[in-house]
């Protein structure tokens, strides 16, 4: 079984239709896709502490106390690409999406707050992100990775 390829597990598993969460998907033309697990994703989730900052960018808008929404992210790794909502004082881990449009595909970040939208980008596209959201308004976004230092 340790010469069995990981996308070959897949397939086989995908195959048997074994459903602990969906592993396989209609698309709309009614082709099957396979949804890669983000364990990355799964772990920060579960605990950020094991991760790093590797870049930071911070704007403010001008809507404080309105619902802040990235809509170019995915929150947990089995839902839709819907975004991301979040209120003020709050805080949002999730992974950016790289396949929306040109702009996500080199590392950006929509977002929307009320009736203002904006942008961010990142140095690498499909990033995973923790977002901070201050009350007056303030958000700090950081791009996370292991932290693999001694």
């Amino acid at each position: 079984m340790s010469d069995l390829s990981r996308r070959e597990a897949v397939k086989l598993v995908a195959g048997l239709g074994i459903g602990m969460g969906t592993l396989a998907a209609q698309d709309a033309a009614g082709a099957e896709t396979t949804q890669a697990e983000d364990k990355m994703l799964q772990d920060a989730l579960a605990n950020p502490s094991r991760f790093m900052f590797t870049a930071q960018r911070t704007f403010k808008t001008n809507s404080p106390g309105y619902r802040l929404i990235f809509t170019s992210a995915v929150r947990k790794p089995t839902d839709p690409k819907e975004g991301v909502s979040m209120l003020p004082a709050s805080m949002r881990i999730f992974r950016a999406n790289a396949d929306q449009d040109e702009f996500t595909r080199k590392g950006g970040l929509y977002w929307q707050c009320g009736k203002e939208q904006g942008q961010i980008q990142f140095k690498n596209p499909g990033e995973l992100i923790m977002v901070v959201y201050d009350q007056d308004g303030t958000v700090n976004c950081y791009s996370l990775f292991y932290d693999v230092r001694c």
